[in-house]
């Protein structure tokens, strides 16, 4: 499921679908967040509809700009994509497991 920045209510729908049960989840009209809660793995995203990325998982951290995102069908990673930037967040196996709350 790829799409331009331009389909922000599109990303934003599937963002909030992505990481439902698992943290915490913000959605507005310029930023989609998503932070895990303890006891669970640290790990945090963050989007603009300007294109910003802001990361956080364990041992890394990024800041970058990108353009397109791809969500992966099963909704467990998602791929953002700038004009020399490529990463691929996916989400950890240590709490995925959540889900099976929904």
């Amino acid at each position: 499921m790829e799409h331009h920045i331009s389909d922000w209510d599109e990303i934003s729908t599937l963002f909030a679908e992505m990481f439902q049960n698992l943290g915490e989840v913000e959605r507005s009209t310029n930023v989609l967040s998503f932070s895990s809660t303890k006891p669970h793995v640290t790990t945090a995203l963050m989007l603009t509809n300007d294109g910003q990325l802001v990361a956080s998982m364990p041992l890394h951290n990024i800041d970058s700009r990108f353009e397109r995102v791809i969500f992966d069908d099963s909704l467990e990673s998602i791929q953002l994509i700038g004009p020399s930037f490529d990463y691929t967040y996916t989400i950890p196996s240590e709490i995925l497991h959540l889900r099976d709350s929904r």
